[in-house]
């Protein structure tokens, strides 16, 4: 067997080993969005869903030191390569998931610098452990978040130009949030993705926040964060009033809304995210789909071959 059939072997099987831990690792703010899609768009979220954690794997669990690295640099290269063949209307994708979300792709014309910049984003926590300001991180969080968003509107039926804004801000808000509530778990792991301008600015250093100190300085510098994230929810939304058809991006707004009531919570707990992690109940839920349910009606069908295949 030849280098390039082997690697294509070990990614078949990488790819059937992280698919099964991605099925019972999903959040159940995600399944609950998926109840407001049909069958045709629920699978192909659920392929870029797994796409994007298969990559995300690749590199947070990889082994330690140089061969861990060098481990997870092939995987993620082999995925480029992948996205090459499956956009290559003369080549075939060499993995089973790869035809797969070929189809999804093909279906939905959903743009490939989505995926690359999603693979970028995770090539990045390769190198980097902290972020120098809020420009670096907002790089970051729009390669890992932002472009999810572009690839989930053109399933939910909307990639005009004023939607990919709306999906850029949501994405950034919604990982601001993450940021913020999995401050505690990402120091556990060694990791401070705050930036540390913003730490300084509040009298606080990367050390402060991997030893889990919980003072007035972190207290407002937190506030500070917050604000930041409150931001993009504020720049999201503007962008989706200017949308005259809002209720295919229903799904977008059910998450979107319920990471807002957890930013909620994360200030009600005064920021306290070392010993409580923020979640919502179950009838919280139910009462941000009813709200995005009345910001954006019930959703329609789509044209053309996309209202075909879905109907």
């Amino acid at each position: 067997m030849d280098a390039g059939a082997s690697r294509l072997g070990q990614l078949g099987a990488t790819l059937s080993q992280f698919a099964r831990r991605v099925t019972t690792r999903s959040s159940s703010n995600f399944k609950f969005a998926f109840l407001f899609l049909n069958t045709t768009q629920r699978e192909g979220l659920t392929r870029v869903y797994h796409f994007c954690r298969v990559v995300d794997d690749i590199v947070d669990e990889r082994p330690p030191g140089p061969e861990g690295r060098a481990e997870a640099e092939a995987g993620l290269a082999q995925w480029s390569e992948e996205l090459g063949r499956i956009y290559d209307p003369n080549a075939l994708p060499a993995t089973e998931f790869g035809r797969e979300l070929a189809e999804t792709i093909e279906l939905f014309s959903l743009p490939r610098y989505g995926f690359d910049e999603i693979i970028a984003g995770c090539a990045m926590d390769l190198d980097i452990t902290t972020y120098a300001d809020q420009k670096a991180l907002e790089l970051y969080c729009y390669r890992v978040a932002s472009c999810v968003g572009v690839l989930c509107i053109g399933i939910f039926g909307d990639q005009s130009e004023t939607a990919q804004r709306y999906a850029r801000h949501l994405g950034l808000a919604l990982q601001y949030t993450n940021i913020l509530r999995d401050v505690g778990e990402d120091a556990a792991r060694g990791r401070v993705y705050l930036p540390i301008a913003l730490l300084e600015r509040h009298g606080l250093t990367e050390r402060d926040i991997l030893d889990c100190r919980y003072d007035a300085r972190f207290l407002a510098m937190a506030e500070d964060f917050a604000d930041t994230a409150e931001a993009e929810y504020q720049r999201a939304w503007a962008e989706l009033s200017a949308i005259h058809d809002r209720r295919p991006l229903l799904p977008a707004e059910i998450m979107g809304r319920t990471y807002y009531q957890l930013l909620g919570e994360i200030r009600a707990h005064r920021y306290n995210v070392f010993t409580h992690r923020a979640a919502l109940r179950r009838r919280d839920k139910l009462k941000v789909a009813g709200v995005s349910l009345a910001l954006t009606a019930l959703p329609v069908s789509l044209p053309g071959r996309l209202r075909a295949a879905l109907g």
